[in-house]
């Protein structure tokens, strides 16, 4: 099964000939109140493995699989309201999109009024029966592959608040990487709705290995007791030497459904007996 697990990463990763006729868009997302870039936004078309994600000003480059463009192209980003993007759209040439940022509202945090207690929610080792890799092909700036998604299903026992996301890498070839945390309901094992309504993104510093982690206490990010995934979505990856770029993530082997995967921010989901080394520090309600 590993091999085959690996085997079939690495060519959904690297594979060019399935390209060979793809149309090849780029634009730029705005946001429609200020026209000013919307960094790191989200395209793709729902259920199938085509997307990106944008740069930090907005610019995308998408591969479309034909010129006979059919489907509607979904373009996203947390605070924003999605849009859907007609393909008579594209065909016509447009390739400036603007999202209408969602209003924010304010809610108070009261888990702090209460008596809580330190605890961890996810895996908290490093032990790996596979490394399970991304990569990318050769870009330095906008790259087609961004929007991937890789993460875990958890379930805190009671009401928590979380406190920094750790995630642990094996293999680190890049320059910079950039990760966004989205959070989701979850149904029948699978993400579901979008919980998160804040840009919480993990950066990794040059070729840094080991266990990374993010500080979560400015977002005040608070989970019921109810099963939810946490993912990680590649947004940026940045190397002078086109080759040898990739890096990983340790998994280990599972009964039971525990991590989820996806090609891009539209994508459908995957769903592996495994699980990420990738875990929340969090204060529990305490009854």
């Amino acid at each position: 099964m590993l091999p085959r697990l690996l085997a079939s990463l690495l060519l959904l990763l690297f594979s060019a000939s399935a390209w060979a006729q793809a149309v090849i868009v780029t634009g730029q997302v705005l946001n429609a109140s200020t026209h000013e870039p919307v960094p790191f936004a989200i395209l793709g078309i729902r259920g199938k493995s085509i997307g990106t994600a944008a740069d930090e000003q907005g610019r995308y480059l998408l591969r479309l699989p034909s010129p006979d463009l059919r489907d509607t192209l979904i373009v996203s980003c947390v605070g924003f309201e999605p849009r859907l993007v007609p393909p008579a759209q594209l065909v016509a040439g447009q390739r400036v999109f603007q999202l209408t940022p969602q209003p924010q509202v304010l809610k108070g945090v009261t888990i702090q009024s209460r008596k809580v207690k330190p605890g961890k929610l996810g895996r908290t080792t490093d032990k790996a029966d596979v490394r399970w890799l991304g990569g990318s092909s050769g870009k330095t700036t906008v790259d087609d592959e961004w929007g991937w998604e890789i993460g875990a299903l958890l379930t805190p026992e009671r009401r928590s608040t979380l406190e920094e996301l750790h995630v642990y890498f094996t293999d680190n070839k890049y320059e910079l990487l950039r990760f966004r945390l989205n959070l989701y309901t979850v149904k029948d094992n699978r993400p579901d709705q979008l919980l998160s309504t804040q840009d919480a993104q993990l950066i990794c510093p040059p070729t840094r290995k080991g266990w990374l982690k993010l500080d979560l206490r400015p977002y005040n990010i608070v989970l019921d007791a109810q099963p939810v995934a946490a993912t990680l979505q590649w947004l940026q990856s940045e190397k002078k030497n086109p080759e040898d770029k990739y890096f990983s993530i340790p998994v280990v082997r599972q009964k039971q459904p525990g991590m989820v995967e996806r090609e891009n921010g539209h994508a459908a989901w995957t769903i592996h007996n495994l699980l990420p080394s990738l875990y929340f520090t969090v204060l529990t309600e305490q009854k």
